[in-house]
């Protein structure tokens, strides 16, 4: 007896509890309560889908409304002498190896694909994928773990309150709702992911040493250098084509130390051959500026002529990316090399001077140089200049105070268009102990305006008071008679 009843018990008992199993199997499907492989949402917290925190990315390809791009990841500490076992992964995108990527943009993409989260499950059906714009997902992201595990994410339309963007994980039949902001860079144009940093800022002792510019904006090629300059007297930068000139140090160095440092965020074209750099204009370039310093940098950028909407293509020479600029970029877009010239149109170095001719009306004075070399107590060289006019001796500081005033002829910013029809009212002819010449011409016109020009170069209009001085004088060198020195305000 005793072993029936507990053998019916038992039987009892496992009724009961194949009932409760059935009856929580009906009551899932009538009340629709997830199953083991469902993410429950019984919180408020985000919802991790997945999380491979621990691992390295080695390769992620995005499809996105830009098309599609994979990065490949290099471990970089293999190839690279360390005492660490830090590992250092560097990424590059397939088709573009030759271009590179910018770190910020590949570290941020690496890591919202290391760890997703949800706000919240949304449908776990796995039936109504088009309500979400999962059937044909906007963005498709696949990742491939350093463990060689695999993640495919698919990602829809954005939730009409604005608070996510619909995703679904492969392997998983539920739709999220996930923070938009958490996966922003699987949406990012693939041009983005370039390095954005055009140039590196320049070194607190680097200082230019040369700037050349040219381009089919440029009727002659603009030559600036630190070197020291036989026919100019200049105080740190001479300009040596299309003329000598003197170069204002603040404008010079302004300019050169603008193309470091700098930055574009448009990237218009990547891994570019030579099609491509003719395409944007690059390969007959508006602007060709070549900057060096004197820690043997060379940086040498190309620029196009502005479109129709005032932007412009930059490169750098022998680069493979190509960006668009705006006006903001660079303020120096229409210069000449008017640009550069200090204030003072004419500044010849009188230690090289070998003769001068100055002439005015119907007046010309030539006046000949001639140099006497010695050594001093400190066993430097030193030279001692007589002038001569005529066969005769002159007083040398009379010659050197008259061409100091002339230097005081500063250029106007009004810039004549010819010199046509005007008439010559003064020049110096200055012939250098290298053969080089040095002419300043200055002209009258009709509105009695006075025009200055370098070696056949029209500068600017210029002060004609001062002139009328300064011509004044001109009789006065080869005489007892001092010359004044003049001021020009």
């Amino acid at each position: 007896m005793t072993g029936d009843k507990m053998t019916k018990n038992r039987k009892i008992i496992i009724g009961a509890a194949s009932a409760v199993a059935v009856l929580g199997i009906a009551l899932a499907v009538v009340l629709g309560l997830p199953s083991e492989n469902d993410v429950v949402d019984d919180s408020d917290k985000d919802i991790i889908l997945f999380d491979k925190s621990a691992f390295d990315v080695y390769d992620i390809t995005v499809r996105n409304q830009s098309g599609e791009y994979q990065l490949l990841g290099y471990d970089y500490s293999k190839y690279e002498e360390s005492d660490t076992e830090d590992i250092t992964v560097i990424y590059t995108m397939q088709g573009y190896e030759d271009s590179m990527l910018s770190k910020l943009m590949t570290d941020n993409l690496v890591s919202e694909s290391k760890t997703v989260a949800a706000l919240r499950v949304v449908d776990k059906s796995g039936k109504k994928y088009v309500d979400y714009g999962l059937d044909e997902p906007t963005v498709e992201v696949k990742v491939v773990y350093s463990d060689l595990s695999e993640k495919d994410m698919f990602f829809g339309n954005e939730a009409p309150d604005k608070s996510g963007t619909y995703c679904r994980i492969d392997g998983d039949k539920n739709v999220y709702l996930i923070n938009s902001g958490s996966i922003d860079m699987f949406f990012v144009d693939k041009l983005q992911m370039f390095e954005k940093q055009l140039t590196s800022e320049i070194n607190e002792s680097e200082k230019i040493t040369g700037v050349s510019i040219s381009g089919t904006a440029f009727d002659k090629d603009i030559y600036i250098s630190r070197e020291k300059n036989t026919v100019i007297n200049s105080p740190s930068y001479t300009m040596t084509s299309p003329y000598p000139a003197a170069c204002d140090t603040s404008t010079v160095t302004n300019f050169g130390t603008a193309f470091f440092g700098i930055s574009i965020s448009d990237v218009a074209a990547a891994g570019v051959g030579s099609k491509e750099i003719a395409e944007y204009g690059l390969d007959k370039p508006y602007m060709d500026i070549n900057i060096k310093t004197n820690e043997n940098r060379n940086i040498n950028i190309l620029i196009s002529e502005k479109d129709s909407n005032g932007s412009c293509y930059v490169m750098k020479s022998g680069g493979t990316i190509i960006y668009s600029a705006d006006d903001d970029t660079f303020g120096f877009y229409d210069i000449d090399y008017r640009y550069f010239l200090e204030s003072s149109i004419y500044n010849p170095n009188m230690s090289n001077v070998a003769s001068m001719r100055i002439s005015y009306q119907d007046n010309v004075y030539e006046y000949i140089f001639d140099k006497i070399e010695s050594i001093n107590d400190l066993h430097e060289y030193t030279y001692e200049t007589t002038v001569y006019y005529e066969g005769q001796q002159i007083d040398y500081m009379n010659l050197s105070d008259f061409i100091s005033n002339v230097s005081n002829i500063y250029r106007q910013d009004d810039i004549p268009q010819s010199i046509e029809g005007c008439k010559e009212i003064f020049r110096i002819d200055a012939l250098f102990d290298d053969g080089s010449t040095y002419v300043l011409v200055l002209y009258q016109d009709s509105e009695n305006k006075v025009i200055a020009t370098i070696n056949g170069n029209i500068e600017s209009y210029v002060d004609e008071g001062y002139v009328n001085e300064v011509i004044k004088q001109t009789a006065k060198i080869p005489t007892d008679e001092d010359v004044e020195a003049l001021e020009n305000e």
